[in-house]
């Protein structure tokens, strides 16, 4: 999973090498923080990454050239590598070919028509901006899109980090809560989206096989099922989402009702859930 760099933020130009450096430190930690939160393994940079102007008077390749922090300069280096904001798969290109794009604001410093915003639009991700401008920090961007078809003209927000700060807000959870879980393929990223701070999280096997099942039939069922299980932590026994109910005569177990057949099976012992099954009606074991 990649996040998008939302190339318009490099304006307003730096003032001096100093300012750029500064900015590029601010979006190495936020993407550092970023993989460690949600995983994300990359940030798409335009191909033309290296003509980009930095400041009035310097590229971005000719600012790289001059850093003498080869630390620095290696970790902003292994950012530019394939694939860019323009590696699109043919779907995606046809998507965003067929509209143009701008943001609607009027307080944005650059009025050019985006890339990177519609593109995690359409990818689902966020974007990522250099703190450069007061507007950059904005944690949703909104974006007009029209065509020739007037019927198909529209306004739509994308996603947007640029502190570190961002991945605790509101408006990341709700990214988190929409889109995430179409990326959840692995118990670690499972173990990433509940983020516990509490208890320790298990999975039995079985009950992995009957999430992924969810994941593969019913996507809008797979999501509440993850809003039940992010609930456990702060409801684990009464209240909460899902009709939350102490199961008699089973110890520490709980569970929470995804629907009128299907219940999250769960114990919650010494600081540790165990999840247990996430099909049936209490005939779980």
């Amino acid at each position: 999973m990649e996040l998008i760099c939302n190339e318009l933020s490099f304006i307003p130009l730096a003032e001096n090498g100093h300012i750029a450096e500064e900015r590029f430190r601010t979006i190495i930690q936020t993407f550092r923080e970023s993989k460690s939160r949600y995983d994300f393994t990359h940030i798409r940079f335009p191909k033309s990454y290296s003509a980009l102007q930095i400041t009035a008077t310097q590229t971005l390749f000719e600012w790289i050239s001059t850093l003498s922090n080869p630390t620095l300069k290696a970790a902003i280096l292994t950012l530019f590598r394939p694939p860019y904001t323009d590696d699109l798969e043919e779907s995606e290109m046809d998507t965003f070919f067929e509209s143009n794009y701008t943001i609607t604001s009027e307080e944005a410093p650059e009025r050019n028509s985006p890339i990177g915003l519609p593109v995690a639009f359409i990818k689902s991700v966020p974007c990522i901006s250099f703190d450069s401008h007061d507007f950059w920090e904005k944690r949703k961007i909104e974006i007009s899109k029209t065509n020739g078809n007037r019927l198909e003209n529209a306004d739509f927000f994308t996603y947007n980090i640029c502190l570190p700060t961002d991945l605790d807000t509101p408006e990341l959870n709700e990214w988190a809560e929409n889109c995430f879980p179409e990326y959840i393929n692995t118990t670690e990223l499972l173990t990433k989206y509940l983020s516990y701070r509490k208890y320790e999280v298990i999975f039995s096997e079985s009950f992995l096989q009957q999430f992924f099942e969810w994941k593969n039939t019913d996507m809008d069922s797979f999501k509440y099922l993850l809003l039940l299980m992010k609930d456990v932590e702060l409801h684990p026994f009464t209240g909460g989402r899902g009709q939350t109910e102490n199961l008699k005569d089973r110890g520490k177990e709980a569970s929470k009702r995804i629907n009128i057949n299907d219940r999250l099976s769960y114990t919650v012992e010494n600081n540790v859930v165990t999840f247990i099954a996430c099909k049936g009606h209490y005939e779980f074991h």
